[in-house]
């Protein structure tokens, strides 16, 4: 890894815990976030999901067209399970129990979609 964004990644994460905690969060809930924004930055480049150009400056990882199409197709999963789901509790709701959407049944939807993307990203993913 390059030490230049290293050094990058530490310096933006240490502004970003100060913000934090100066914008009114305790000091160890944004000690943790700074934590995890850490983590992200060092394992971004060895991933799969950037390529890290040397060349790009404050921003040096970008997708390549693999990983977009990937994320492109995890997307459309994603969202055609959202579309499916709502449509699902439109006839059940609307039609045969006439009663209102629950929201709980909702969020159940929303977060089978987001398992979906995910899992559809991995799977994409896989070493072939």
């Amino acid at each position: 890894m390059n030490v230049r964004y290293l050094v990058s990644r530490a310096a933006l994460v240490a502004v970003l815990g100060v913000a934090l905690g100066l914008a009114g969060l305790r000091w160890w809930w944004a000690a943790l976030m700074a934590a995890a924004a850490l983590g992200f930055f060092l394992i971004a480049p060895s991933s799969g999901r950037y390529v890290v150009e040397t060349q790009g400056g404050a921003a040096p990882l970008r997708r390549d067209e693999r990983a977009r199409a990937i994320r492109d197709k995890a997307t459309r999963n994603g969202f055609v399970l959202t579309v499916l789901g709502v449509a699902g509790l439109t006839l059940v709701y609307g039609l045969i129990l006439d009663a209102p959407v629950p929201v709980a049944a909702l969020g159940g939807i929303l977060g089978l979609a987001f398992a979906t993307y995910f899992v559809s990203d991995l799977w994409l993913r896989r070493p072939s």
